[in-house]
C-alpha cells in the first residue's frame, strides 16, 4: 500500500512539474514572439526611413530596389529561424538543465 501511494505521489508530482514546465515554456514562447515582433517593427521602420531618404537614387537606379528587398527578406527569415531555434532548444533541454526549477 505504501509503495502504491508513493507511485501515485511521484506521478502526481511529475504531472505538476510537467504542467509547470509547459506553463513556463508558453511564457518563454510569448517573450520570443514579442522580441521577434519588436525586431520586425524596428526593421520595418528602418526600411521605411531608408526608402524615403533614398527615393531619388532608387528612382534613378531601379535595380537596387529588388536587391534591397532581398536583403531585408533574408534578415527577416534569418531572425525568424533563429528565434524558432531558440524556442526549440529551450523545449528540448528544459528538463535536462532544469530551467524552471
Amino acid at each position: 500500500m505504501s509503495a502504491a501511494g508513493n507511485t501515485t505521489v511521484s506521478s502526481a508530482g511529475n504531472t505538476s512539474l510537467n504542467a509547470k514546465y509547459k506553463s513556463k515554456l508558453n511564457m518563454d514562447s510569448a517573450l520570443i514572439a514579442l522580441m521577434l515582433s519588436l525586431l520586425y517593427g524596428v526593421q520595418l521602420f528602418l526600411v521605411y526611413s531608408v526608402f524615403s531618404a533614398t527615393k531619388p537614387v532608387l528612382l534613378e537606379f531601379s535595380g537596387l530596389v529588388p536587391v534591397y528587398l532581398l536583403f531585408v527578406g533574408l534578415m527577416f527569415f534569418i531572425e525568424t529561424v533563429g528565434c524558432l531555434k531558440v524556442r526549440q532548444s529551450i523545449k528540448q533541454h528544459m528538463h535536462e538543465f532544469r530551467y524552471y526549477d
